[in-house]
């Protein structure tokens, strides 16, 4: 896959997330309360996940401007 498409492609899903992730942590009553064994995943928690995923975007946007064309210039 060339640069230009992975850029285009990463940069589309990075829009789709700034924009979930706003309505996200504007909206909290949206999230649901879920339980593992006795510890309730409330709206606190998932806003960590939400830091989680905005780090995780982030970082493979960024990756994208470091993938070389061929493999041998990684040796």
């Amino acid at each position: 896959m060339s640069k230009i498409i992975l850029r285009i492609i990463s940069g589309a899903m990075f829009i789709v997330a700034i924009v979930f992730l706003a309505f996200a942590l504007t909206h909290p009553e949206f999230g649901t309360v879920f339980y593992i064994g006795e510890f309730a995943i409330g709206s606190e928690i998932w806003r960590v996940f939400y830091l989680i995923y905005a780090i995780v975007t982030v970082a493979l946007f960024v990756t994208s401007f470091f993938v070389c064309k061929n493999k041998s210039a990684l040796i």
